[in-house]
């Protein structure tokens, strides 16, 4: 038997199959919902996952990209990623730059700063500023030449999508996934009567589900409508929720430790009592899955059919109540903002039930369990790719594969949570020995050289002589390269990181200013690429995958815009995909004119400095217009009665100016670690976090001689906690406040603390 994937391209049927390292989806045979075996193939033993159709680009292009990596070295693997050709150090007297020493005497630069000043060209300090804005006002106030910094501008990107964001979860998301919740629920108390006997278990399950989903988003007790049982079991997973720890709960037919710390609010959630509400029950919702096939230590398959009938009808009690339009409205905009499932959900089911002639309750019940469970593994429906729940695997068994699942409002699939999934216990292996590593948590570099970052890799040298992973890391780089251009246009979450991509140094580095060709640059770029991934993944946390992981002011009397055109590029094209995702919001009927607004001016924002980027590089004069632009960043006046009015093409990349004196430090979990490499109980959970910017003090030499300029750079950190606990905005800030926190060695290159 041969069939062939539905799936968007080659590339996705590599994903899929988990870059044919350990822990792929194959299926062959199953077992009944009493558990005795059940062949669904007719005598035929092979995958059905498996035996798909060669793909030409798999077998010609892939596959010599696996066997390079069975036999890579850490040597191998660093001379295939080579750094840039990095100078050892500036070549002009940097120390006399023009400008220099009021830009000291503002920033408190002394002699240790003027040692990295006069080696590289540039020093980065800490600031006592709250975010950008608030360092481009006093840099404008104090009369000081001023680098415009890719830095700020992510960080105005980031402020914006999570304003933007929690604009339309208030507006829209939250009431509709109350109000879909609802329908669900009150449909089947009506239907219970008409359910036959057999599905009586599902109806009790669903029950559990909705009931205690409900309860979240609501606020306040409901009741289960299924009885007592039901209702006992509501009330344990509630208790569990408020105490944030796992706990063992069956449900759909599944024994499994469930992570309630995942409940805790954080993000741009925390603190508002509607957003809390709506964040527990989408955790709730994205989490709670059900399992259609599971799989054993040995990676036998066994069909839940338990789990099945749930996900067959809780979609019907989405069709018939009519919540299925509300179901449509939210997964829409969090697939245009984030991207796909990683899941089986209510639109995959739908095709489902039409593939299997299922159309009501009789007819599920009717259903031959070898009939189900054979179309079901003849499809892609319910593979995931990342494994995002507590599962306890010993290091001589095979990898954990991971099971056949439906979800409600399924957690996202994006590119950097399938780095870390792919580069952490159990799916990790050295390649060229075929054995599991038992490497527990990722580092940010994984994800920075996924990305394209070379001089991560030679960061990351320590872990891979500990752990020999680089040809794991070869073939995820690989893949994520080969994708074509309109994946990165899929979400603005992926036109992010195609933003953070571009970042990386390419054919114009030659052209680049020399304190920009230097090492220790490189660590200033790597950093800028980290501290936006983590601002990325605080404002999207709820919904991706993880891992488990006044008066009269003066002129600017000069101004200079880090030299990056290809990222300049690439944020006026997520200004273009920000414009159609509104375009698309208000065809549904959502009010999106701000947003539309926003974007158009983003990307007008952004074309004018790629036009000022290219020059500076080109070595052209500026115009008077570009001239006056760049003297226009931030300003701001006293009106009234001590209100602070502000204005500036930087002010106007933030969404909400409300926000514009906000703090800039924020911290997202990533990833989480049941137990150390000895499999003691540790609850690790690594965060990334963008603390308050720092100062950016960079020379530049041109035909007028060496100028000075400073601006706002990002500040990038990890904490990693125990006992599962996830750090909120407020208790980093709290941190931050009782004084500075430790930054990656790397950082050292180029900050002074």
């Amino acid at each position: 038997m041969h069939i062939r994937l539905n799936l968007a391209s080659h590339l996705t049927i590599a994903l899929a199959l988990g870059l044919g390292l350990p822990g792929c989806n194959t299926a062959d045979l199953g077992s009944t919902s009493d558990g005795t075996a059940s062949s669904s193939s007719g005598g035929d033993e092979s995958s059905p996952i498996d035996d798909v159709e060669p793909d030409p680009w798999l077998t010609e292009v892939y596959q010599p990209i696996q066997e390079q990596a069975q036999q890579m070295t850490v040597a191998d693997f660093l001379a295939e990623y080579p750094e840039p050709a990095y100078v050892n150090g500036v070549s002009y007297a940097a120390l006399d730059a023009v400008g220099l020493p009021e830009i000291s005497a503002y920033a408190g630069l002394g002699a240790q700063h003027d040692e990295f000043i006069a080696a590289n060209g540039f020093v980065a300090v800490p600031s006592d500023a709250p975010n950008p804005a608030w360092s481009y006002h006093e840099l404008y106030y104090n009369d000081l030449p001023v680098l415009i910094t890719t830095d700020s501008v992510l960080y105005a990107l980031h402020a914006s999508f999570d304003a933007l964001l929690e604009d339309l979860e208030r507006k829209l998301m939250a009431s509709e996934i109350e109000a879909m919740v609802v329908e669900m629920h009150q449909q089947l108390a009506s239907d219970l009567g008409a359910l036959p006997a057999t599905l009586d278990t599902t109806a009790r399950d669903l029950d559990v589900y909705l009931t205690v989903a409900r309860t979240l988003i609501e606020g306040e007790p409901i009741a289960a409508v299924t009885g007592a049982d039901a209702q006992t079991e509501v009330d344990r997973i509630l208790v569990a929720a408020d105490g944030l720890q796992p706990l063992e709960i069956s449900l759909f037919g599944v024994d499994v430790t469930y992570d309630f710390s995942q409940l805790k609010p954080r993000g741009h959630y925390e603190g508002d009592e509607l957003l809390e509400r709506y964040f527990r029950a989408m955790i709730w919702l994205g989490r709670t899955d059900m399992a259609m096939v599971t799989y054993d230590e040995a990676g036998t398959p066994a069909f839940n059919r338990r789990g099945l009938d749930a996900a067959f009808v809780s979609n019907m009690l989405l069709a018939q109540s009519g919540a299925d339009a509300r179901w449509s409205k939210v997964n829409m905009i969090i697939e245009k903002l984030i991207g796909e499932r990683d899941s089986m959900g209510p639109q995959d089911m739908v095709k489902f039930m039409a593939d299997t002639g299922i159309a009501d309750y009789a007819g599920l019940a009717a259903a031959d369990d070898d009939a189900l469970y054979k179309a079901l593994v003849d499809s892609p429906y319910g593979i995931q790719r990342i494994m995002s729940q507590i599962m306890f695997t010993d290091p001589v068994d095979p990898p954990v594969v991971l099971p056949r699942v439906y979800l409600v409002m399924g957690q996202r699939f994006t590119i950097d949570s399938y780095i870390f999934n792919n580069v952490t216990y159990d799916r990790v292996q050295n390649l060229r020995t075929g054995e599991k590593v038992a490497r527990m948590l990722p580092s940010e570099l994984d994800v920075a050289f996924g990305l394209g970052n070379n001089t991560a890799a030679h960061h990351l040298q320590p872990e891979l002589d500990a752990y020999g992973y680089q040809g794991v890391l070869h073939e995820l780089r690989f893949l994520i390269d080969a994708h074509p251009a309109d994946f990165w246009d899929m979400s603005f979450y992926s036109g992010w990181l195609a933003a953070l991509r571009s970042l990386n140094f390419g054919d114009d580095f030659d052209q680049r200013p020399e304190a920009m060709r230097t090492r220790a640059w490189g660590d200033k770029n790597l950093n800028t690429q980290l501290a936006s991934w983590a601002e990325l993944r605080h404002d999207t946390l709820l919904y991706v995958k993880q891992s488990y992981s006044g008066g009269i002011g003066c002129e600017y009397p000069d101004a200079y815009v880090e030299p990056a055109p290809a990222f300049y590029d690439s944020m006026v094209h997520l200004g273009q995909l920000g414009q159609s995702l509104a375009d698309d919001l208000a065809a549904d009927g959502v009010d999106v004119a701000e947003m539309k607004d926003y974007f158009t001016s983003f990307e007008g924002t952004m074309a004018t400095l790629g036009q000022i980027s290219h020059k500076e590089l080109e070595g052209a004069a500026l115009t008077t217009e570009e001239f006056d632009f760049l003297r226009g960043a931030v300003e701001q006046e006293m009106v009234g009665c001590g209100e602070i009015l502000w204005d500036g093409w930087f002010v106007d990349l933030l969404y909400d100016r409300e926000k514009v004196e906000d703090v800039a430090a924020v911290i997202a979990d990533t990833h989480t670690a049941p137990t150390d490499a000895q499999g003691n109980a540790k609850g690790w959970v690594f965060h990334a976090a963008a603390g308050k910017p720092t100062l950016v003090v960079l020379t530049v030499e041109d035909c007028s001689g060496v100028r000075a300029f400073v601006g706002p750079g990002s500040s990038f950190h990890t904490v990693l906690t125990e006992n599962y606990a996830r750090m909120s905005d407020s208790e980093w800030k709290q941190k931050l406040e009782e004084g500075p926190q430790p930054r990656p060695k790397w950082t050292g290159s180029f900050l002074v603390d």
